[in-house]
């Protein structure tokens, strides 16, 4: 039973550090976008933390193949897991966006959506910290709600950026620059509420 509960804390570990890293990027995406200087080592670092979360994930995933007890059903995990690095990749590839378009003046849509993005990595931490102990107390549950609201609010800055770029810019560059960075900003508070959307159906199997 001692030894359950250590493979279980284990993957509860895991977890929490790679949330911690998914924050981490959150942060990092948000500074690009609100202060934007230093940009291509700003994106660099980025990188950097997206090949540590490959890393991370993969060591999930290992130690799920290795494993005959784990908190969740296997599936769930595998999900979790490739979820959290989905969540990186969007991160990455959205600021690399800014880089590969050249991009030089930033849109105040896209700040505010960098805010939702930041506000919605945080909960993803928090989701994670309180997720061992979720049967006792109710922040687990508190973060996925707050994470659906933060992408709520994105869907609405989201339709009301793509209506201003198609009503107010005339260069066609321009237009097609900023619809793919407004994407990939929605895509990745998608990515956070899907993930938190996961967990509350593991909960909810498990409860």
């Amino acid at each position: 039973m001692v030894l359950g509960k250590k493979k279980e804390d284990l993957f509860f570990s895991m977890f929490r550090d790679f949330a911690g890293s998914i924050d981490e990027m959150g942060t990092s995406l948000n500074s690009i976008i609100s202060n934007y200087h230093n940009v291509e080592r700003a994106i660099a670092d980025m990188k950097m933390t997206e090949s540590e979360c490959d890393v991370k994930s993969h060591a999930i995933l290992n130690e799920l193949n290795e494993s005959f007890i784990t908190p969740f059903d296997r599936e769930d995990i595998f999900n979790i897991a490739n979820q959290m690095d989905d969540l990186a990749d969007y991160m990455e590839d959205t600021a690399s966006k800014f880089r590969i378009y050249d991009v030089t003046t930033i849109k105040s849509d896209a700040i505010e959506m960098g805010n939702l993005i930041d506000d919605s990595t945080s909960k993803v931490k928090s989701l994670f910290e309180t997720l061992p102990y979720s049967k006792k107390n109710d922040e687990t549950f508190a973060a996925i709600i707050e994470i659906n609201r933060l992408e709520n609010l994105g869907d609405e800055v989201f339709r009301r950026a793509i209506c201003k770029l198609f009503r107010n810019e005339s260069n066609p560059i321009e237009i097609i620059k900023w619809k793919d960075i407004y994407e990939n900003l929605e895509d990745t508070l998608d990515a956070c509420e899907h993930l938190a959307d996961t967990v509350r159906g593991i909960l909810v199997k498990n409860g």
